[in-house]
């Protein structure tokens, strides 16, 4: 699988996981309570892991899965601090998807949930669409 087609890969899966995440938020009523609940920080923590693999494509799963973890703790600390103009500034929607904005323990929980989802989808559909590529390799 060429690095091109792999990027394409995980453009496909942001753009399916964005706005099942989005709908885990704006339409809970036809969800179950857990995913109601936790489903939209494991959703962004797995797209998250998808737009760091797309970014760092030639670097090997765990790497990407650290990063991607990575970056999404320090989304959820950055919403400790306080300051009325950060509170103010994450009242704008965009803003406020992209960084939240309280702080819960609960959510690190689920980043790791969601990471591991993602680290497992990637290396799943990278292994399959290899070996449909080159049927010969093992």
């Amino acid at each position: 699988m060429t690095v091109r087609n792999k990027r394409w890969l995980y453009a496909v899966l942001i753009i399916i996981t964005i706005p099942l995440g989005l709908a885990t938020r704006w339409q809970q009523q036809y969800f179950p309570l857990l995913i109601d609940k936790y489903g939209g920080d494991v959703l962004a923590a797995t797209c998250i892991f998808f737009g760091c693999r797309f970014l760092c494509i030639r670097w090997s799963l765990p790497k990407v899965a650290c990063l991607s973890y990575l970056v999404s703790v320090l989304i959820e600390i950055q919403q400790l601090y306080q300051a009325p103009w950060a509170v103010q500034f994450r009242k704008i929607t965009v803003v406020g998807i992209l960084l939240g904005h309280g702080f819960l323990w609960s959510d690190m929980v689920c980043y790791a949930v969601g990471t591991l989802i993602g680290w497992l989808m990637g290396a799943v559909l990278e292994l399959l669409l290899t070996k449909r590529v080159n049927p010969t390799a093992c």
